[in-house]
C-alpha cells in the first residue's frame, strides 16, 4: 500500500469519527433545548392582576399620604 491511500483513508476515518461527534453534540443541545418548559400563563396573569390591585393600593395611600389636612 502507498503511503497517499493509508494517509486519505486515515483522514477519511478522522473525517467520518468528527462528523459522528459532531452529530451527537447537535442531537443534545436539541434534547435539552426540547426539555425546557414554558412558562405557566395562567400563572402569569394572575400576577398581573395581583400586581394591578397592588398598585391601586399604593396609588391609594400615596393619595392620603399627600394630604397634608388629614392624619
Amino acid at each position: 500500500m502507498d503511503i497517499k491511500l493509508i494517509a486519505g483513508l486515515v483522514g477519511l476515518v478522522i473525517t467520518l469519527g468528527s462528523l459522528f461527534v459532531f452529530q451527537g453534540q447537535l442531537i443534545q443541545r436539541i434534547e435539552v433545548l426540547e426539555s425546557k418548559s414554558f412558562p405557566d400563563v395562567k400563572q402569569m396573569q394572575l400576577n398581573n392582576a395581583e400586581i394591578q390591585v397592588l398598585k391601586a393600593k399604593i396609588e391609594s395611600i400615596n393619595a392620603r399620604n399627600s394630604n397634608p389636612l388629614e392624619f
